[in-house]
């Protein structure tokens, strides 16, 4: 009989979620850029060849150099994002909207003799974690195949919430005529937020014990980290410029508390409840990640760029496993390489200070394990618009629109997500 059995089997299944819930949590730290600045956000984020304003602390710090005034930047960034679910053919939707703030830097140039010296400090937003989901539907899987959730009817909502952010210290000189090389130093912080809410009927009446159960899974965490990022921009004649990144590997530092609520009403009108809660503390190490930009000025006001960012998302590791459900061996066999691409362009409207931008990223989901599969990968589309005032004041605008699609246990469950993004920044040189 089930009932007879249920205290051994939600502890084993506590075990089995937390161990699940740990390894979904070192997910949303991995691959899930945010992007910084409305100007390279206008331009899909293809800045490792242009870096020519405040947001080269981020994209590429050699690009800081090119900057010959004081420069205050800040900016707001808003989304908006929608999930659409399909369980076992029946559709739910659900959708979550924020106002973060994306970033604030100051870029100090340094007078010299010949070329360029500039050091700049700056918060910025890396990563953001704010979405639903609601699942609802019947199991149509039979008690033998599904023993927990097989012929019941399910309602199940999560919630994330929280980002990532950075104190970045950076700073860019010119080694040679338009050949510049610059670093950032950056102290990560954050947190993510899980809550996960389940409730199972037996709505049909098959199953000869069960009315219904629920259960609640709660997860808070608090990130911390830092990483090295070094940059070259070379600029040939004012017509090409080349830049190059790499991101040294990140160890996250993860302090974790969570709770799990578990409630069973049979039949018979008997009840059964399990609680349970704890924290533990581990750390993520994040491989090394590489970038490669180009811009071109084809003619006076207009610019094209593309990038590339490499990471072999495989080479993530535990320095030591949070559980021992968990390994390293996860990374390998539920993750992959991706090979980020950015492009846009930027053209200046003569007289009225206008620049109208656009952009489109492929960004691959670095998360692939067995059971699910990506029918479409991440992908924004972007467009922008700026003004500038007597090259002293600069405001911009941008809109990014993405989506992706996955599906999970061969079509049981369908997530077709789409985000709508707005960033707004301003910035001022004295």
């Amino acid at each position: 009989m089930r009932k007879g059995f249920t205290y051994s089997l939600l502890s084993i299944a506590a075990i089995l979620v937390l161990a699940q819930s740990v390894l979904g949590q070192s997910e949303v730290t991995v691959g899930n850029d945010f992007g910084v600045g409305a100007r390279s956000m206008g331009m899909g984020g293809a800045f490792i060849g242009v870096a020519d304003d405040s947001t080269a602390l981020h994209w590429n710090p050699a690009g800081l150099s090119q900057i010959k005034r004081v420069e205050f930047f800040g900016g707001l960034s808003f989304e908006r994002q929608r999930t659409e679910s399909e369980y076992f053919g029946e559709s739910d939707s659900i959708f979550t909207s924020k106002t973060r703030p994306n970033s604030v830097i100051i870029v100090l140039p340094v007078p010299v003799y010949r070329g360029g010296l500039a050091f700049a400090l700056g918060v910025n937003r890396h990563q953001g974690f704010d979405v639903s989901t609601r699942l609802s539907g019947f199991n149509n899987y039979s008690l033998e195949d599904d023993f927990e959730f097989g012929q019941l009817y399910i309602q199940e909502k999560t919630d994330e919430y929280g980002g990532i952010y950075s104190w970045d210290f950076g700073g860019a000189v010119d080694v040679a005529p338009g050949v510049s090389l610059g670093g950032v130093l950056r102290f990560f912080g954050g947190s993510y937020d899980y809550e996960l809410d389940l409730d199972a009927d037996d709505s049909r009446e098959l199953d000869l014990e069960l009315t219904g159960f629920s259960y609640r899974d709660t997860i808070s965490s608090e990130y911390f980290g830092v990483e090295a990022k070094l940059g070259i921009l070379a600029r040939f004649a004012k017509v090409v410029n080349l830049g190059a990144t790499i991101d040294f590997p990140l160890d996250f530092s993860v302090d974790e508390y969570w709770s799990q609520d578990s409630s069973y009403v049979y039949d018979d009108g008997e009840n059964e409840s399990y609680s349970d809660e704890g924290t533990f503390a581990y750390d993520i190490a994040r491989p090394f990640r590489f970038g490669a930009g180009i811009s071109a000025f084809p003619i006076p006001g207009a610019a094209l760029a593309a990038d590339i960012t490499y990471t072999d998302w495989t080479q993530t590791e535990y320095s030591e496993p949070p559980s021992a459900d968990i390994g390293n061996d996860d990374f390998i066999d539920d993750y992959r390489d991706t090979l980020q691409l950015r492009l846009g362009g930027e053209f200046s409207i003569p007289v009225v200070g206008i620049k109208l931008r656009a952009g489109y990223i492929i960004d691959p989901l670095p998360y692939d394990p067995e059971g699910v599969e990506i029918e479409t990968d991440r992908q924004f589309i972007t467009a922008g618009i700026g003004l500038v005032t007597s090259e002293i004041l600069s405001m911009d605008l941008a809109y990014a629109r993405g989506f992706w699609k996955e599906s999970i246990d061969g079509g049981t469950v369908i997530k077709d997500r789409t985000t709508n993004r707005i960033y707004l920044s301003i910035g001022y040189r004295f």
